[in-house]
């Protein structure tokens, strides 16, 4: 079992799909970690424009806060390869008697691709709450917040530039395999509809 699931840690992490823009993925709950705690994710998303093949990196500097970044090759339906980056932190809030955990999530992103209607970038800032709840080994989720984009598409020497404020919603569940694995399942739309899945390897 443990062979297996390293062998499917390995697959994943080299050829793992992130959505990797617009604040997503979520991919974690709101439950506070450790100082010192470090994780790193791969998966597969699913969009009807393009897919980002990357990875992420989670490490908490200290009780409660992590810092992430995550870098990928964005895969458009139409037009070139491109890169993908995105970077932002998620702090679990102290409350006490409290059903769920609460956290502030945010983050910041870009990603460019030359496609056939011209060379399009975006940048992205996102900002948001998470709400979970651990019951035994699952941990279902909700992300709510804003999501503000600058996307900018160059074509035969003009350029056109179009500003948006959009919702950011996403809905998850995190599985536990383990003291060191968990998978997780999300249904998100921050401007277009993305499905993530994948693995969690916790250090």
């Amino acid at each position: 079992m443990k062979k297996l699931l390293l062998g499917l840690v390995a697959v994943l992490l080299s050829t793992s799909a992130f959505a990797q823009t617009r604040g997503l993925p979520i991919a974690t709950p709101a439950t506070a970690p450790a100082a010192g705690a470090t994780t790193l994710s791969g998966g597969v998303a699913l969009n009807d424009d393009f897919n980002i093949y990357g990875g992420a990196l989670s490490f908490a500097p200290f009780q409660r806060l992590s810092l992430f970044g995550q870098l990928g090759v964005l895969d458009p339906d139409h037009g070139d390869l491109g890169y993908a980056a995105q970077g932002g932190f998620q702090f679990a809030l102290p409350l006490t008697e409290s059903a769920v955990d609460v956290a502030i999530r945010s983050a910041w992103g870009r990603h460019a691709y030359d496609s056939n209607s011209g060379d399009v970038s975006e940048n992205s800032f996102n900002l948001g709450a998470i709400i979970s709840r651990d019951i035994d080994i699952i941990s279902p989720y909700v992300f709510l917040g804003l999501n503000l984009s600058t996307r900018e598409v160059k074509h035969d020497g003009s350029k056109h530039t179009k500003d948006e404020t959009d919702p950011a919603a996403a809905v998850g569940l995190n599985v536990r395999l383990g003291n060191a694995f968990s998978l997780y399942a999300e249904l998100a739309h921050v401007d277009d509809t993305f499905i993530n899945i994948g693995l969690t390897r916790r250090f």
